[in-house]
């Protein structure tokens, strides 16, 4: 476990993507490029970004990325600072599935 710079927030196991899931990397790519581009849109910089949702800059590059699965909070988070009306938090339930490995899907 590592801690993401500038929170306390733990890079817990189980929140990677999984190299060997076309499906949930396909996902977690979509996610984080509509993050990127909403939050490019909003004017907001990535350091920004992190100190107004609460998370690490390290942990916006690797979901903005497609490397990490942002949790349920992070989306949540995303959507107010974003103003995106709930469009960000809707992602959630396809977030959700990609959690759990591809045979227990």
């Amino acid at each position: 476990m590592s801690v993401d710079a500038g929170t306390d927030q733990v890079d817990e196991p189980g929140w990677e993507v999984d190299p060997d899931d076309d499906w949930a990397l396909a996902v977690i790519a979509t996610v984080g490029r509509q993050l990127r581009l909403r939050r490019e849109a909003a004017g907001m910089r990535a350091p920004d970004f992190a100190v107004a949702i609460g998370y690490g800059e390290d942990l916006v590059y690797k979901v903005e990325g497609g490397r990490r699965i942002p949790r349920p909070e992070y989306l949540d988070r995303a959507d107010e600072v974003l103003a995106a009306g709930g469009i960000v938090a809707a992602m959630k339930e396809d977030v959700k599935k990609v959690r759990y490995p591809k045979k227990v899907r």
